[in-house]
């Protein structure tokens, strides 16, 4: 009789020590994977939605030129409060409209004025002009302003940031 018992027991051991041993290899596993597969998938890709300023800030007509400041992630590296680029944002009623402050010809930093009409823009590196509504106007630049996304949320402007590749007629998205 006890020999009969006794295989259900050592079944029973048998199966406990298994459960143990997967559940632990899954503690170890896990995490592993986590931290070797998470810098791949980046920070979610695309742009990434950024509070500038308050709407009543902004002048109607007159471009703003603000700090894009937000957390950067690089891999498993967390920094704080890095200012991430620029951009101009010019309201025109409820409405506001953005682009990037970053020349699409070699990647200097446009500034308000001078520009192809009233409200432009220029590049003062190579002579690229911009109308008010970011479109091209003279010089080397191979594409309009590159425009961003705008939302306004709790009173404040949020643009979705993104970079783009310079130097080319098309619009690459970067980073």
């Amino acid at each position: 009789m006890a020999d009969a018992k006794e295989p259900g027991r050592r079944d029973a051991l048998r199966t406990l020590i298994g459960a143990g041993g997967a559940a632990l290899g899954c503690a170890v596993v896990v995490p592993g994977l986590v931290f070797v597969v998470g810098p791949a998938r980046g920070s979610g890709g695309g742009g990434r939605w950024v509070r500038t300023v308050k709407l009543d800030a902004l002048r109607e007509g007159e471009p703003k030129r603000v700090s894009i400041v937000a957390d950067e992630r690089d891999a498993w590296t967390l920094t704080k409060d890095v200012e991430l680029g620029a951009a101009w944002l010019v309201r025109r009623g409820d409405r506001v409209f953005a682009w990037s402050a970053t020349c699409p010809h070699l990647g200097c930093a446009i500034r308000a004025g001078d520009g192809a009409g009233e409200g432009g823009f220029s590049c003062p590196c190579h002579a690229s002009t911009f109308a008010g509504d970011g479109k091209r106007g003279e010089g080397p630049s191979p594409r309009d302003m590159d425009a961003l996304a705008t939302k306004v949320e709790e009173g404040f402007v949020v643009v979705d940031f993104r970079k783009y590749r310079t130097g080319t007629p098309e619009k690459v998205e970067i980073g």
